[in-house]
């Protein structure tokens, strides 16, 4: 770029584009920027006005840039989520202000795991200040790059953490990844039942992936490529190693001849053992847990990542037994992250379960582990185990601004004949500040509210 352009942003005001990139953390171009006022910043091209259309325009998962009709249904599908508060998650990235320090510890985290240290961060912040809203982020920035990722909330009935299993399930149906062995994925996404097979097409002699004395993960693998997908026992299988009850199909005997015959009971010939639901399981599940972890390294990812949400559920458990069964899970989940010796043998300073007792760390771990959580005194005993610890503050006005401005840039997209004159903006966007303590999910539905009822009055009035 021979010759500085001349560009605006709606905050930092008037500058020189310098030069252009395409993002590291999203799915546009950035710019260079050197401001009037002395700021040299990289911006997303999609924030500053003065450049080619084509530069503004977002570029999708497999890199292409989209306009016309295709930008359009985006800028639909982002007003549609605004309408409630939220990001559509394959635009979060395109859709993040004002959490560069935030962004900053999680890329390093995700640097060390894919380096094979893992760790844990536990993120605190008040309702509104967009707890769930970055954990998306990760998520996305995650499997992106290489890692496989879950993600669960925690609650005080279906989801407590003084039930390993239940938490274990959810975070296996939630598991999600990249196909590393294709090019183009298209942002396709995989689960668990297509990371189970890929593993047992490579569980092979010599080494088969490192895990064959593996307790579960072993056996498991040996057998998927024997049962028939096509079946109805297969299914019942596959919810069963992924903690999902089978009751009305496996109560019963598995023997025909008896008058409560089960024709889809898994029996204990399987050789694989049983996922218990136990509170004192925890060392099974985090075993479980640090294989998968481990598995993951074998073929080629560069780790777990594991996201959970609503920790000071556990203040909730007013049974002082569940409290400290769910403290010992979370804590044997966060000593796990971080790899801690201790616990790669049956270690008598945590809970174990009586039936078939295991180290919660299988060899070596791979996660790097995110708790989110408001604050809550019954936290801190977790929050001390954490070498890394993240405050997330409600965003500055400048950010929300910002993100102010990228909302009403899709509305215009997605509602051409929509005309916003300057004066009528600032006052929406004025009173949509004047709410920002409801948080950030309460000012993105207020503002496309705001916009929405603005449209629709004149479209009646003309009518």
């Amino acid at each position: 770029m021979d010759t500085p352009k001349r560009i605006s942003h709606p905050v930092f005001g008037a500058g020189e584009l310098l030069s252009m990139r395409k993002s590291s953390v999203g799915t546009q171009n950035e710019c260079q920027v050197r401001f009037d006022s002395g700021l040299q910043l990289w911006i997303p091209s999609s924030r500053i006005e003065g450049i080619d259309e084509e530069l503004h325009e977002a570029i999708t998962e497999n890199g292409s840039i989209i306009k016309g009709e295709a930008l359009k249904i985006k800028a639909h599908r982002m007003i549609e989520a605004f309408r409630l508060g939220i990001v559509p998650t394959q635009d979060v990235a395109d859709f993040t202000f004002g959490r560069e320090r935030e962004i900053n510890m999680v890329s390093s985290a995700l640097t060390s795991l894919a380096n094979g240290k893992g760790g844990v961060i536990v993120m605190e912040g008040e309702y509104g200040t967009g707890k769930s809203h970055f954990l998306e982020y990760v998520r996305a920035q995650a499997i992106k790059n290489k890692f496989i990722v879950s993600s669960t909330q925690l609650s005080t009935e279906e989801n407590q953490p003084a039930r390993p299993k239940r938490i274990y399930r959810e975070l296996i149906a939630n598991l999600r990844y990249h196909d590393i062995t294709k090019e183009n994925t298209n942002g396709n996404e995989f689960g668990f039942r297509d990371l189970m097979r890929y593993a047992s097409k490579n569980y092979q002699s010599p080494n088969y992936l490192g895990i064959r004395d593996h307790l579960f993960f072993a056996p498991l693998l040996s057998r998927i490529n024997k049962i028939d997908n096509h079946s109805l026992k297969s299914e019942v299988f596959w919810q069963w190693i992924e903690a999902e009850s089978t009751k009305e199909y496996a109560i019963g005997s598995s023997n025909k001849s008896d008058k409560f015959y089960a024709p889809y009971r898994i029996s204990g010939g399987w050789n694989i053992p049983a996922l218990y639901d136990f509170s004192t399981a925890a060392d099974f599940y985090c075993y479980l847990i640090s294989g998968l972890s481990y598995l993951s390294r074998s073929l080629n990812y560069n780790g777990l990542v594991l996201l959970l949400d609503e920790i000071e559920t556990i203040a909730f458990l007013w049974n002082n037994f569940l409290f400290e069964r769910g403290i010992n899970f979370l804590e044997g989940l966060i000593r796990m992250a971080q790899n801690d010796p201790l616990l790669k043998k049956v270690n008598s300073q945590m809970l174990h379960n009586q039936v078939r007792p295991t180290p919660y760390i299988y060899k070596d771990s791979y996660v790097l582990l995110i708790l989110a959580m408001t604050p809550e005194p019954s936290t801190n005993r977790l929050k001390t185990l954490a070498y890394n610890q993240l405050n997330l503050f409600p965003l500055e006005d400048v950010h929300l601004k910002s993100c102010f401005e990228t909302l009403v840039k899709y509305y215009k997209i997605a509602f051409p004949d929509f005309v916003l004159l300057e004066p009528t903006k600032k006052r929406i966007l004025s009173n949509a500040l004047m709410h920002q303590d409801n948080g950030i999910r309460f000012f993105i539905k207020f503002s496309v509210e705001s916009l929405d009822a603005l449209r629709v009055n004149r479209k009646l009035a003309s009518n």
